[in-house]
C-alpha cells in the first residue's frame, strides 16, 4: 500500500517514521520541518519559537531520546514572567511572596475567596481556576497579548494543558516557601546541534522518500486512488494523510461543498513572527524564557537560545527571540520585518533585557500558520470538515492538519496512533 503525506513538518516526518508501508512527503517548502525549523545568521541558531522536548508520556519521551542519540541534552526549566520591573518565577502563582504585599494579598485572597462559580468560556475559566488578583494582574493581560483575540469568544476545551495550583502550593507561594509547579516541564530536551529541526531531521529514515518545493493545486480520488498534482507532475496513493494546513487544502480538493468551504473560513488562527537578536556578550545565558504580560511591549514571549544549547550562539555571544502574534491582514501583520525588529529593540531595551549597543545582529521570521485559535464555534466547524474528510477517506493529523492546539509530543503521539492504524491494512 502506497502512502501520500501532503507537508513535511514533524507530523509527516514522524508519520512516515513509524508506517511500515512506502509513502512519499509531498512539502510545499524547500527544506522540512514546518514548524520545528530552524535558521542561521552568522552562527547564530535560532527555531521559530520557544521549543521545549517534554511529556508526561514516558514512551514519547524514550523515542525522542532514541532517535535524537547523542544529540540530545536535559536543560533545567528557567523561565521567569517580568511584572512591575521585576522577575517573577513562572509559574506566576508559584512566586507570590515576591510581590509587594497588596499584591501578594490579593492574589491570595482571591483565590480562596473566589467569586467566579462557574464559567462558558476562555476568559471566566482563568477567572474561576485563579481568581481575580492571579487572573488581572498576569494571565488576563498575557493570553490578550497572544491570542489576540477576546478571551470570553473562546472555548474551554483545550484547557486541561494549564494546571491548575493546589490551595497548598498557593499558601507555600504566598508566604515564600519554594514551590515549582508544573513539575514534568522541570526539565526539558533540546538537541545539543542544529536547533530544534534535528529532531525532525532525526525521525527521517534513510529510505526517506520526500519531493519538496512541491505545491499542491489538485487533489482528487479516481478509481479509489488519491492523484496528487502540482500541476507539472500527478502523484498517485492508495491513502492520503493531511498535515498541512486543512483550511488551505481543502481548496485544492475535487468538489467540496460549499459548507465545508465555509466552516473551513470561520476556523481561526494566529500567525508567529520571530525576531532573532545577537548579542556581543554572554549576558543572555542564566534564563530558558521570559513572558511579558505588558501590553505596550510588542512580544509576549522571550526565549534565550543559548541557554537552550551553548552551540546555538557562538562562543562568548548570546542570543535570544522574540515571539509576535497576529491576525492575517491586523495591523501588526502588516507592519515590515524592519519596523517589527525596530519595535521589538526598542521594547527590550526599554525594560532593561538588553542593551542596543550589544547588538550585532538582527533577523525576523514570518511563519503563517502558527497558533490554533479555539474559539467558540471551532469545534462545530471541525467536527463538520472532520467528518467530510473522514467520508472522503482522508486522514488528518498534526496542528494545522487537525487544526488542534497539540504540542510537540501530542504530535508524536497521534502520529504513532495513526500509524498503528494504517500499519494494519
Amino acid at each position: 500500500m502506497n502512502i501520500g503525506i501532503i507537508g513535511g513538518g514533524l507530523s509527516g516526518i514522524s508519520l512516515q517514521y513509524y508506517l511500515k508501508h512506502p509513502s512519499i512527503i509531498l512539502e510545499k517548502n524547500n527544506n522540512i520541518g514546518g514548524l520545528c525549523r530552524t535558521f542561521e545568521k552568522q552562527g547564530f541558531y535560532y527555531d521559530i519559537g520557544g521549543h521545549a522536548l517534554f511529556s508526561k508520556d514516558k514512551q514519547i519521551m524514550n523515542t525522542i531520546n532514541t532517535v535524537l542519540s547523542d544529540n540530545f541534552h536535559f536543560c533545567k526549566r528557567i523561565n521567569k514572567i517580568l511584572f512591575k520591573n521585576k522577575y517573577v518565577k513562572y509559574p506566576f502563582e508559584n512566586e507570590l511572596s515576591t510581590l509587594n504585599k497588596e499584591d501578594t494579598f490579593d492574589c491570595l485572597f482571591n483565590f480562596i475567596e473566589n467569586e467566579f462559580k462557574s464559567y462558558s468560556n476562555f476568559e471566566e475559566w482563568i477567572y474561576y481556576t485563579f481568581g481575580k488578583g492571579i487572573a488581572d494582574r498576569y494571565l488576563i493581560p498575557y493570553n490578550k497579548k497572544i491570542w489576540k483575540t477576546s478571551l470570553n469568544k473562546m472555548n474551554t476545551e483545550w484547557v486541561d494543558r494549564i494546571p491548575k495550583p493546589p490551595l497548598e502550593d498557593i499558601i507555600k507561594s504566598a508566604i515564600g516557601i519554594n514551590t515549582e509547579g508544573y513539575v514534568h516541564q522541570l526539565n526539558f530536551g533540546y538537541p545539543k546541534y542544529g536547533g530544534i529541526q534535528s529532531l525532525v531531521t532525526a525521525f527521517c529514515k534513510n529510505n526517506l522518500d520526500i519531493k519538496t518545493n512541491y505545491c499542491v493545486t489538485n487533489i482528487k480520488k479516481n478509481n479509489n486512488k488519491w492523484i496528487i498534482s502540482n500541476g507539472l507532475e500527478k502523484n498517485e496513493f492508495d491513502k492520503l494523510v493531511i498535515t498541512a494546513p486543512i483550511i488551505d487544502l481543502l481548496k485544492y480538493i475535487d468538489n467540496v461543498p460549499s459548507d465545508i468551504i465555509d466552516a473551513a473560513n470561520r476556523l481561526k488562527y494566529n500567525t508567529i513572527r520571530v525576531v532573532m537578536i545577537g548579542i556581543n556578550n554572554d549576558s543572555l545565558m542564566d534564563k530558558s524564557c521570559i513572558f511579558i504580560p505588558d501590553e505596550n511591549i510588542l512580544t509576549h514571549r522571550i526565549c534565550f537560545m543559548g541557554y537552550f544549547s551553548k552551540n546555538n550562539v557562538p562562543e562568548g555571544k548570546s542570543s535570544l527571540i522574540a515571539e509576535i502574534t497576529s491576525p492575517i491582514n491586523s495591523d501588526i501583520y502588516n507592519m515590515s520585518n524592519d519596523n517589527i525588529i525596530e519595535n521589538v529593540v526598542n521594547g527590550l531595551s526599554q525594560i532593561n533585557i538588553i542593551n542596543k549597543n550589544d547588538i550585532i545582529v538582527t533577523d525576523c521570521m514570518l511563519e503563517q500558520y502558527g497558533y490554533v485559535i479555539p474559539n467558540n464555534n471551532y469545534r462545530e466547524d471541525l467536527n463538520k470538515i472532520k467528518s467530510y474528510t473522514d467520508f472522503i477517506g482522508i486522514y488528518l493529523l498534526g496542528r494545522f492538519g487537525e487544526h488542534d492546539y497539540i504540542n510537540m509530543d501530542q504530535v508524536l503521539m497521534r502520529s504513532c496512533r495513526l500509524a498503528t492504524h494504517l500499519n494494519t491494512y
